[in-house]
């Protein structure tokens, strides 16, 4: 009984997952969602501007949790996602400017676990005020936005890197932890 159980739970998530879809690409017909695209939460938090292009697979979770409700993801006019990408508000709004290019497999999560001791990481309340990248911006793949992050408009990501804090305009970051090795000019 509980193959069939997990096989019902299974299927009823898939179709869940199917109606959150179809509701953004009603909502946002200009923009291209492919169909393996999973998206879960509630459609009417996000926000997808002209054109903006999102392969996968993917994943995009819009779900409060943790202690924070503030879940809500916006995505500007001809902004590219490429495959693999993992976007995640987890209770915070993340914000991608328009004319953006991320490339495959980046994460973008708006908030942490708590990670005081003596306490089951799990079981702790989350924080982090979520993420902004700027008009413009070209986050390289593989490379991972944490909570807190302000990407200024134009700056560069080099593949791999990871970046907290604020970037600014027209910066060149790289590595883990993200540094500036550069300016465009």
């Amino acid at each position: 009984m509980g193959l069939v159980k997990s096989l019902a739970r299974d299927a009823l998530s898939i179709l869940s997952e199917h109606r959150t879809r179809a509701a953004l690409r009603m909502k946002h017909p200009r923009a291209l969602i492919s169909r393996d695209v999973k998206v879960v939460g509630d459609p009417g938090r996000i926000s997808l501007g002209d054109g903006v292009s999102i392969f996968g697979p993917s994943s995009i979770f819009v779900l409060d949790g943790g202690g924070l409700t503030g879940s809500q993801l916006e995505i500007g006019e001809q902004t590219y996602i490429g495959e693999f990408a993992n976007i995640r508000t987890a209770g915070t709004r993340i914000k991608i400017g328009a004319h953006c290019l991320l490339a495959q497999a980046v994460t973008v999560v708006g908030s942490n676990h708590g990670t005081r001791a003596g306490s089951w990481v799990d079981d702790q309340p989350w924080s982090g005020d979520g993420v902004v990248i700027e008009d413009g911006v070209w986050v390289g793949a593989q490379s991972v936005i944490v909570a807190g992050a302000r990407i200024g408009a134009g700056a560069v990501i080099a593949a791999n890197s990871v970046v907290r804090g604020e970037v600014p305009p027209d910066a060149v970051m790289a590595g883990s932890p993200a540094r500036q090795v550069g300016q465009r000019k």
